[in-house]
């Protein structure tokens, strides 16, 4: 879990190192996107292959589970606590990541994607129970989404 916070912290450090790197070196941004999605892509691949949720109940970090997401989600996320992740939410918190981890949530999808991809109903919010169960095929189906936007959104979460 500490190192696992680390991780965290020393991805964020990175962002504003290289915010500041960009500004001073005029180094191209489309570029530094893509080095440092190549990289986020490389670090979590290995979840990759892991699609079993742990029966134990005590989350594998390298393939955390959709029912932690869904839960970390909610408690990190959802600002009106109404079980539904509605889609300023979910722009919100995209918007309050760092420009290069924004490049990053990306890979995961734009908000319209995710809201394709997740909201079963299509009111324009993912409820946390119905929607998410209804989408299990589409929506954070592999390690690598789950561990990804985890990473993105609520590294610290151990709900």
């Amino acid at each position: 879990h500490i190192l696992h916070l680390k991780t965290h912290y020393t991805l964020h450090s990175l962002f504003n190192s290289l915010d500041c790197f960009v500004v001073k070196n005029m180094i191209s941004l489309k570029f530094l996107r893509l080095v440092f999605a190549f990289a986020v892509i490389l670090s979590v691949q290995a979840a990759e292959d892991c699609d079993a949720e742990s029966s134990k109940g005590v989350e594998d970090p390298s393939c955390p589970s959709r029912e932690h997401i869904i839960r970390c989600a909610a408690h990190y996320m959802d600002a009106n606590k109404n079980n539904l992740l509605e889609r300023k939410e979910l722009q919100d918190g995209i918007d309050a990541l760092p420009w290069l981890a924004r490049g990053v949530v990306s890979v995961i999808g734009s908000v319209d994607s995710v809201m394709k991809k997740c909201d079963a109903d299509g009111d324009d919010a993912i409820s946390m129970y119905e929607d998410m169960e209804k989408t299990k095929e589409t929506c954070l189906a592999t390690c690598f989404k789950r561990k990804a936007f985890k990473m993105a959104f609520f590294p610290e979460c151990d709900l």
